[in-house]
């Protein structure tokens, strides 16, 4: 899976917050490692589901939820091949926050967004905050279902809520949480520069020397962060563009593979039907039907 900065924005400039509903495998068997600004919580309604967080996996079933602070790498993905159902909460902190003076934002929101202080991520059944998250994602459901406008303040309301519970077990980030957190920031750089120059020859070398590391120690680190070789993690992503590509069906199969790094097309073929189950031709055959 590739990552990447997802910069769009969810709801409004004037507010920004947004429910989704999704469904795997119907809406997607896998969201690849992406970053954002805004605080999100996943909430499973049923089935579970697979979610990644700087590296750490959690698997997530009914009734349990994750808290992912902005700008921390994450991605979700279907758990062998059972179906799920949840939901993604996406709001700035900015949203609750006064303006001048405000002491909930100098003591909680700030360190929260800066991730100085660090909050609970995995929230399993039994944890003294799942109960109380539970209700309030449940109320925030209903009242995306009657249609947010009118409902502002209460969905502040319940955003609050929730802070305030998460409140009770968020921690200080304690030294070894922000170098790995620093190491991290500037990772970020390398995987800038794979999606900026996926079509062109990158080494390991080259990528590290993006983030200023050895090749080694970024080897190390990259795969603590993703879970994957960056060569694995440069393949994956110049697959899923190729995947893009194709189902776009504006350019020729061998014009794709080379504008995806892949400069034999054998090999493409092969690595592309073993990440897809289907060779290049057929997979776009099927996105034109």
């Amino acid at each position: 899976m590739y990552a990447y900065h997802e910069t769009k924005i969810h709801g409004s400039i004037s507010f920004p917050y947004t429910l989704y509903g999704v469904r795997i495998p119907e809406a997607f068997e896998s969201f690849p490692l992406h970053w954002h600004d805004e605080m999100e919580i996943i909430y499973v309604i049923s089935g579970s589901v697979v979610v990644s967080v700087q590296g750490d996996e959690y698997v997530l079933s009914d009734g349990e939820l994750v808290c992912i602070q902005p700008q921390l790498i994450h991605s979700i993905r279907q758990n062998a091949d059972e179906k799920a159902s949840y939901i993604n909460i996406l709001f700035r902190l900015s949203m609750l926050e006064n303006s001048g003076a405000d002491l909930c934002t100098e003591k909680f929101l700030d360190p929260v967004q800066t991730r100085r202080l660090m909050l609970q991520r995995y929230i399993p059944k039994g944890h003294e905050l799942c109960e109380d998250l539970g209700k309030c994602a449940l109320k925030l459901i209903d009242i995306r279902l009657s249609g947010n406008s009118g409902n502002e303040l209460m969905i502040k309301a319940l955003l609050f809520e929730m802070l305030h519970y998460m409140s009770k077990c968020a921690e200080p980030e304690n030294a070894e949480e922000f170098h790995v957190r620093s190491l991290h920031e500037k990772l970020k750089k390398s995987i800038a520069y794979v999606q900026s120059n996926y079509a062109e020859e990158i080494t390991v070398a080259k990528a590290a020397a993006v983030s200023n590391f050895s090749p080694g120690h970024f080897s190390r680190m990259f795969r603590q962060l993703t879970g994957c070789s960056f060569t694995q993690y440069l393949i994956n992503y110049r697959l899923e563009m190729a995947a893009k590509y194709l189902s776009e069906g504006e350019m020729k199969i061998s014009e794709i593979a080379v504008s995806c790094g892949f400069n034999n097309l054998s090999y493409f073929t092969r690595a592309f039907a073993e990440k897809y189950g289907m060779t290049p031709r057929k997979y776009k055959a099927a996105a034109d039907e």
